[in-house]
């Protein structure tokens, strides 16, 4: 007499199929879900950090140090007409256009000539002592002679802007353009491409991290650079701007012009990350 199979009962193809891609889809909304609960926790955990400051901080003035210093609530309510007065108006207008001119100019040709440097012997040899040594110098020092050599006039402002742009910019690309993978090399060399094909098509896209990492570094030097140089040659701008309203007792005035630089910087340091990724998305990967 024969027994039944104790075999399970098979599951049509197509179930299990379906059943596949809805065990899939459950898994990575739920992966989702787990990095929105991250990025959460995260915020809440800095935005933490920065209440607890501004309380100690309001604390301390309210009751120990003296009434004319910034507070967190006369920063925020001097914040509206602050920023919407005509002279906040114009001396950021002042500041941000030879900053970003300056970053223009300065990074271009920082950029170009950390090629230069990273992949040629010789230009190397000829420059690396003064790149180095102008770069370990403080920008301060220059600006006395900036002032002599262009005048208390926005082009001094733009020559210090340019070179603290210039500096980094030449540093980070030359060390990007030292190592690329000599394998990139010698595919391009197997391919025969020209020079200009071998700088746009294998050392840029390889060094671009590099490139970007100057520019960020790049964008605190000169907002820093042009700053100084409004506080010392009395240019117009948003460092003028602080200095008379730190000097009249408008402190928390001036602690909003302060917070618009860091804001700004911020902005930057975020702008030139996002592009990163665009252009350059295998450089997520890559430890810098």
């Amino acid at each position: 007499m024969k027994t039944a199979s104790s075999s399970p009962i098979p599951i049509p193809p197509s179930e299990g199929v379906v059943a596949a891609d809805e065990l899939a889809d459950q898994a990575v909304i739920g992966g989702r879900g787990a990095a929105v609960h991250r990025l959460v926790f995260r915020m809440l955990r800095r935005l933490s950090v920065a209440i607890a400051a501004d309380l100690v901080w309001e604390a301390e003035v309210r009751w120990w140090l003296p009434s004319f210093l910034p507070k967190p609530t006369g920063v925020v309510a001097q914040a509206v007409p602050t920023v919407t007065s005509g002279d906040f108006l114009h001396a950021l207008s002042q500041t941000l256009g030879g900053v970003g001119l300056g970053l223009l100019l300065g990074c271009s040709a920082g950029t170009a000539l950390g090629m230069a440097v990273g992949r040629v012997a010789w230009v190397r040899s000829l420059t690396a002592p003064y790149v180095a040594g102008l770069y370990a110098m403080p920008i301060l020092a220059i600006i006395p002679m900036a002032t002599l050599w262009w005048g208390y006039s926005g082009s001094a402002r733009l020559a210090i802007v340019g070179l603290s742009a210039f500096l980094p910019c030449v540093v980070t690309t030359a060390d990007g353009a030292r190592v690329v993978p000599v394998e990139l090399v010698e595919l391009g060399h197997a391919l025969r491409l020209p020079r200009r094909r071998m700088i746009v098509d294998v050392f840029l896209p390889a060094t671009l991290p590099f490139i970007v990492a100057g520019v960020q570094v790049a964008v605190g030097r000169a907002l820093v650079g042009a700053v100084a140089v409004e506080f010392l040659a009395s240019l117009s701008g948003l460092g003028t701007f602080i200095l008379i309203n730190a000097h009249t007792f408008h402190q928390d005035a001036a602690f909003v012009a302060v917070l618009i630089l860091a804001v700004f910087g911020v902005m930057a340091r975020g702008s030139t990350e996002a592009l990163l990724a665009k252009l350059a998305p295998w450089s997520r990967h890559i430890e810098r």
